[in-house]
Order: structure tokens, then sequence, then C-alpha cells
């Protein structure tokens, strides 16, 4: 099994023990286990070959035997036996806000709950604020998470999803019987969680079953069921899997239904019908004649539209602006020029800054900002003053060579009111400064938004790095005013940060539009701990894109020059 596989699966493992109600130091255990392999450089099976498992921190021999059994044989009986004894469905109390392992293993064990439904029927009776510790607050947290959720699924967030629909496609595209497939739903629009992973697939003179025993050859893969168009896929990590099988002539339609939203299929189906058009999901019709169709790209243009990337296929104005040709050039990849929020092992990174600048130097980086935790975040390595400023003549020095440009900086810890962890002389002398909350999460809405609001007005703040402090699958964000925040960065000139690892994805697409016409700059980080994880960009970029935003609203997508330039044009602001 791949490094991220054992990860989701032991990251799977801490929010059951959570729901059971194990105590912390063992609920960490696992979650800091799936942290350290999801920042290894190199894959776990060589760790286990050359016995080095057990070198890796709070790594002991207890779970180095859980993730030797994951990784050799793609199965896990202790999983196995957590998901008996707890409903995996009760880890969607991880996405409300508010909602951490101590809260949601209290709620699980204190109300005795087996179902989500039986949480929100007992949020509707008011027993939450009567509960020890938890309060009128988290009861309406929790009905309004409900209210939203709309009885969707539980979703899991782009760290498993992606790579999981990667693998199983990739191994499809090999097949020498398979005509052609794609990524389809959630995973292929980038939603910021999905509930399943969808390919669909054409097959040349194959039958189905030929493809259903290769399947469940596939490491990971737990059990496979026949369905009326393809499979359905169980898997070690929790996350279903739909392989759907078509015919080449309904193949184009057939991806774009399975693509697109309800509501961007509906308005499509609209679009068509005003041109004399029958859209459906096997073919586009008009006058009896089906329209020759190879890709899902000949449908919109047959309907006269630009083709509609799959990130904006929400329902939310796109066809208007593709029929009108006013789709945005979203923003690629491969025009990110650097990342500016990265932590290397003078804190709790696991690269040296010489190995973290080498990894941006191959991703094609003209810069980098290493931002190391200030003294405050004792846990992760913070730095003091005297620490900051030695890092700082390193940095320096290596700055003399040629490569990629590192700017010299910190994230420092916003405190409860909202001053910062560093003083003013030493925040002054650093080129970039990211202020971050990563404590006491549970003041009001009005105090954790004052509390940001006032660290924006300092000078030196440069940017706000993930600013509603969620991890998708393990904790809520924390109480804010998102709107506020914009309107307060606009009128400090503040950065607001896109903080690409995949559990984060924080700010979210949906104020991106919100911060753009306020004229508010953005940025794309990694927030990497290690060298493998500064390939996390590819999420962060997946969020500008389904936020609409084009290269220019990026400051990363900038040459060093002109990202110096904009860099010190804001301090003068500010200043």
């Amino acid at each position: 099994m791949d490094n991220w596989e054992v990860a989701a699966a032991l990251e799977r493992m801490a929010g059951l023990l959570a729901l059971k109600g194990e105590n912390s130091y063992k609920i960490k255990a696992y979650s800091q286990a799936a942290r350290q392999i999801i920042r290894l450089p190199e894959p776990l099976a060589d760790l286990i070959t050359e016995e080095r498992l057990e070198e890796l921190p709070g790594i002991g021999q207890a779970l180095s035997a859980k993730i030797k059994e994951l990784v050799d044989t793609g199965r896990s009986s202790f999983l196995e036996r957590l998901e008996e004894e707890i409903s995996p469905e009760l880890l969607t109390l991880l996405s409300i806000p508010g909602v951490g392992y101590k809260t949601a293993g209290k709620l699980v064990q204190q109300l005795k709950l087996e179902s989500l439904e039986q949480l929100e029927q007992a949020a509707q009776r008011g027993e939450l604020e009567k509960l020890p510790g938890m309060g009128a607050v988290l009861q309406q947290n929790v009905l309004e998470f409900f209210r939203k959720r709309g009885g969707e699924p539980e979703g899991f967030h782009r760290g498993v999803a992606l790579p999981l629909a990667e693998q199983l496609h990739a191994y499809l595209e090999q097949l020498p019987f398979v005509l052609c497939s794609s990524l389809a739903g959630e995973v292929r629009r980038g939603t910021e969680t999905a509930a399943e992973v969808i390919i669909a697939a054409v097959l040349q003179e194959q039958p189905p079953e030929a493809l259903a025993k290769l399947l469940l050859e596939i490491p990971g893969i737990s059990s496979l069921e026949h369905t009326g168009e393809g499979f359905y896929l169980e898997t070690l990590v929790g996350m279903p899997v739909r392989v759907m099988l078509y015919s080449a002539v309904e193949y184009p339609t057939r991806l774009v239904w399975l693509t697109g939203s309800p509501e961007h299929w509906e308005q499509l189906q609209e679009y068509a019908a005003r041109l004399g058009f029958q859209l459906d999901r096997d073919a586009l019709v008009k006058m009896g004649a089906w329209a020759a169709l190879e890709t899902e790209a000949d449908l919109y243009r047959t309907l006269g539209l630009q083709f509609i990337p799959p990130e904006l296929r929400e329902g939310r104005g796109e066809i208007d602006a593709a029929a009108a040709g006013k789709l945005p050039c979203l923003v690629e990849l491969s025009q990110i020029r650097g990342d500016l929020h990265l932590h290397s092992n003078w804190s709790d990174g696991h690269a040296t800054i010489e190995e973290m600048r080498a990894a941006a130097g191959l991703r094609g980086y003209q810069y980098i900002a290493i931002t190391d935790h200030s003294p405050s975040l004792k846990i992760a390595g913070g730095l003091s003053p005297e620490r900051l400023d030695r890092q700082g003549e390193l940095i320096r020095r290596l700055r003399q060579d040629d490569g990629c440009y590192i700017f010299t900086g910190a994230e420092v810890d916003i405190h409860s009111d909202g001053t910062l962890d560093l003083p003013d002389e030493i925040l002054d002398e650093l080129e970039l400064v990211i202020a971050s909350v990563h404590s006491n999460f549970r003041q009001s809405r009005s105090e954790m938004t004052a509390r940001i609001c006032r660290a924006m007005e300092h000078p030196a703040v440069d940017v706000i790095g993930h600013p509603t402090g969620r991890l998708l699958g393990s904790r809520g964000a924390y109480q804010v005013d998102v709107e506020r925040l914009i309107e307060k960065a606009a009128e400090t000139g503040t950065i607001l940060e896109i903080n690409a690892s995949p559990q984060r994805l924080d700010l979210s697409e949906k104020y991106l539009g919100l911060a753009r016409r306020k004229g508010v700059r953005l940025l794309v980080n990694t927030d990497a701990h290690s060298t493998a994880t500064m390939a996390d960009m590819v999420y962060g970029v997946t969020v500008a894109r389904r936020g609409w935003l084009e290269p220019e609203d990026l400051l990363n997508t900038l040459s060093l020059a002109q990202l110096q330039e904009a860099l010190l044009q804001k301090r003068r602001r500010k200043g």
C-alpha cells in the first residue's frame, strides 16, 4: 500500500478511537503517525524492509505491527474491528464547527449515539447544552450543521479522495481492453470533500467479469459488487468507489452527467432545450437525429458553449458565462512560481532548509519562504527570537548561491487578544510574516473575529494563514465572521491564504469571489512540513479554480521581482 493509504487508514483509526472514548494519548499517537507517514519522502515499504520504521518518532512496536499489516496485506484487522464497534457514519461529527476528537467522543459516549440521526434528534430536544462542558453554542452549531447538510453522506477530504481516484484510474488506463476512462463526480469537480469516487469507462470486446477479477486484486479493495451499470467497490480507507461502464456512443453525455452537479446538468438540459435539442444521459438529440459526439468537449461545442472546466460545473452561472464567451482563464498549477508557507526541521518540519529549497527547485519555483513557528507553539518547536535570528543568517548565506530565492519569515501565533507572538523589532526584520490562530479555538464569533482583525492591523503582518482553522475530517472551523475578515483584509492590504493542505483547504472556495471583488490579494500555500507535502499545491490550485480565480488573482504567480515589489508596497501601505 502507498503511504497515503496507510496514513488515511491511521486517520480513520484515530477518529474511531476518539468516538469510542479512548484516552487522548492513544488517539494522538495514531493521528501523529498518520501525519508522520504522509510527510515521508520515501515509501513506507523501504523503511520496513530496512527495519527503520520504529525510528519514526512516536511509532513503537504496537503501531509498527499495524502499519506492517497494512503495507503487507492491504488490510487491517484492527480497523475492521473498530468499524464493527463504532459506526463509521459518526465520523461525520468531526465536520461540525467546534467539534474535535475530544468533543466528538463525549457526544457519542454521553448520548450513546449509534447514528447521526440520534445526534440531530438530541440537539432538537435541547439535550446537548445540558451535557457537561458542551453548552448552547455547540448545540446551535450541531443544529446548523444538520440544517445545511441536508442528509448528504460522509465526505472524505481530497488527500484521500484524489489519490484513491487517481490510483484506480491509472490502473484502468493501463489495461489493454479499456478504450477510455475518466474520473467523474465530486472528485473530478474538485470539491473539498467527496462521498465516493466515480470512474467512467468504455471496454473493448471484453466481458465486465474480466475487469471485476482484476479490480479485486488491487490492494486496499475489500469487496466488489456488480451493479446495473458497473461495479461498486468498498475500500480499506472507507471510501466507496463506483466504476461505471458505458458504450462509446453514450460515454460523452454520461461523463458530463456524472461529473457536473445536479444543478449544472439540469441547467444544461434547459439550455439545450432552448436550442431545440433534447439532452439526456445517453445522447444529445435534435429532430430525431443523434449528435455525433466523441468527447464531452463535443457536447459543449455542439451547444455553442465554451468548454466548461469540471471545477466550474456547479450551476452557479457557468453556462451563461460559457454562452457569452466569458468564462475565466483559470489558474493552472504550472503557473505557480513559489510557495510562501513552509516549515523546516528548525521547528516541526521533517526536512532541512537546504532540502526544502532543492525540492522547490525541482518544481521550477523561483522562490519559497521558510515560515517556522513562533515561540508559544512549544509543541511544534517554535523558534525563540535568538533561534529565528540564527535561521535568518543561514538563509542569507544560502541566498549567495544560485537557485531558488528564500524569503526569511515566520508563522506567528495570534494570541487570544490579537497581539502577536514575536516582538516588533523581530517582525520588522522578516521579509514575510504569516499570522495564524493555533490556540483557544472556543472564543465566540465576535471575539475570534476581533482577534484576527487586530492582527491584520499590525504593520508587519503580511498574510493571515488558514483563516478558519478547520481540519477536514478531524476538527470543524472555529467561529469567525469570514466576510468581516475579508473586509478588514481589503482595508489593511493584508493577504489571505488559501492553505493547500488537503485537510485545510482554507480559505474555502466559497469566499474567493467576495475576496476578489473586494480587491483582497490571495496566495496559495502548502503549509508543507516536508518535501513530500510540497506536492499539496495541486489541492490549493483546485480550490482557486473552483473559486473562478485567474493567474493574476494570486500573488505567487508573480515573478520574484514582481512579488518583492508587491510585498514592499503592501508594507509601505500598512506602515
